[in-house]
């Protein structure tokens, strides 16, 4: 069958988002002719024909600006999905794009698929009631949808109770691994020094603090720090800094993996204390094995495990610093161990994104027009 799809998300689906950039690959890949229609958080204009910026308004990171503006995307999505076609399909990037469909849903046909990236119940530490509110209103949006998409079985309770439920692991589009090989092709440099990328969102929660303090201990003969990303807090704004030329601010998806390409090392933590952090499906982990580059994380991570139990990754407590600083001492003075750690990750194999998410499309595609919303229990069709 014919299908259109509107894609929901916030910020700049190509250059700032790997995420909706990979998206955008697939659908075209498919043949959907599809769109944007975007919350914008930055000031810079997004000059694309296919994004639509439905909301201007504050800024990344929390506040109650930010609450304000989240209360105003969900009642501009609201009206513009019901007075919208009823054979569009949305892809909802998160739950706050979700809510709107699934409400819409209630009162007759809405067709779209939950892209449920980050579990928004289990992303901060919220009041018992207030969690258990948003899960209640997460399993209503997911039941409501053609598709409910996660990035692993971390974020399952039960797979035999979801029925529309599609897991697609964060890792990247095959043809961009191709793009970014030739964009790194021949530009890495020989030398003597580490080379360690810190990249994605740069925050307090992401171990900011303890890799600046690590940057500030270590030789700097003996490392080369880059960065590149979204930076959030102090901490983040003294790493880039203290690097100078070497934060290279917001890339493409294409030009970000083959900074990882030029890396012998990537930082890469999550604060255990939120639960969304302790069930993380990081994309950098998966870039890092498809790439083949070690990465160094903390412990109290579950679903490190696999990358652990393979010797691809390392290591260090979360918050310390000081011991970032001795890893990458010993690193530093031994290369073998980043050369196992290669192998390790080399030996690990995951299905490429496109073809993950080309399925799920293709499935979408594959229904008779008329049969795309499969209503949930109580739900009008």
């Amino acid at each position: 069958m014919t299908m259109n799809a509107v894609v929901l998300a916030h910020g700049n689906p190509y250059q700032k988002n790997p995420y909706l950039a990979k998206l955008s690959r697939v659908l075209a890949e498919a043949g959907v002719p599809h769109e944007f229609w975007v919350w914008s958080r930055d000031k810079a204009k997004i000059d694309e024909p296919r994004v639509r910026v439905l909301l201007d308004f504050g800024s990344w990171g929390g506040g109650f600006i930010n609450v304000i503006g989240y209360f105003l995307w969900v009642v501009i999505l609201l009206v513009r999905v019901f007075s919208s076609s009823r054979e569009t399909v949305y892809f909802c990037s998160r739950f706050d794009s979700a809510l709107p469909c699934a409400i819409v849903a209630s009162f007759r046909r809405c067709n779209f698929v939950f892209l449920d990236r980050d579990t928004l119940s289990k992303s901060y530490s919220w009041p018992g009631v207030i969690r258990t509110l948003i899960e209640s209103m997460e399993g209503f949006a997911a039941r409501r949808a053609l598709l409910h998409v996660v990035p692993g079985k971390s974020r399952v309770k039960n797979m035999a109770l979801a029925a529309n439920l599609r897991i697609v692991p964060n890792t990247p589009h095959s043809d961009t691994i191709a793009a970014a090989r030739k964009i790194s092709a021949g530009k890495r440099r020989s030398s003597a020094s580490l080379k360690v990328l810190v990249s994605g969102l740069v925050s307090p929660e992401r171990g900011a603090g303890m890799i600046l303090r690590a940057i500030e201990l270590v030789d700097p003969a003996k490392f080369e720090f880059f960065c590149a990303g979204r930076l959030i807090g102090d901490d983040a704004h003294g790493i880039a800094a203290s690097l100078g030329s070497n934060y290279r601010g917001l890339l493409s998806n294409e030009q970000a993996l083959a900074l990882t390409i030029d890396s012998d090392l990537v930082l890469a933590f999550y604060n255990p204390r939120l639960e969304i952090n302790r069930l993380a499906e990081p994309n950098k982990w998966f870039d890092c094995a498809a790439l083949g580059v070690p990465f160094v994380t903390n412990p109290g991570i579950e679903t490190a495990t696999p990358f652990g139990n393979a010797g691809g990754c390392f290591f260090c407590q979360y918050g310390n610093g000081a011991e970032l600083a001795t890893l990458l001492v010993r690193l530093y003075e031994d290369r073998k161990l980043l050369e196992s750690a290669s192998a390790g990750l080399q030996g690990l194999k995951f299905e490429p994104w496109n073809l993950a998410m080309g399925a799920v499309i293709d499935s979408l595609k594959q229904k008779p027009p008329g049969r795309l919303n499969r209503p949930g229990p109580n739900c009008a069709g």
